[in-house]
């Protein structure tokens, strides 16, 4: 389901900004090294631009895929009721 995807995908994006944003908060307390912290906030916002940037490609050609046989229903649609109907 399309909508399951987008949700999940949006919940990542949410949870990926926690997470630096913890990382950010982390920086007071002196656990890590500064530049440390933010080489693994680097590395995370890496990660999602490059899962964000596979389920947007897969994403796409799932849409074309629908838009193709969505086209094809309609125009069989249309030409089995071109004898002037209204459409029901």
């Amino acid at each position: 389901m399309k909508a399951d995807s987008y949700t999940e995908i949006f919940l990542w994006n949410q949870n990926v900004d926690r997470l630096v944003r913890v990382l950010q908060r982390l920086e007071s307390f002196s656990i890590r090294p500064k530049h440390e912290l933010k080489a693994y906030e680097i590395r995370l916002e890496e990660i999602r631009a490059g899962l964000n940037a596979d389920f947007t490609q897969a994403m796409a050609v799932r849409e074309r895929a629908d838009e193709t046989r969505l086209r094809l229903q309609r125009t069989a649609w249309e030409k089995k009721n071109s004898s002037g109907e209204m459409p029901s």
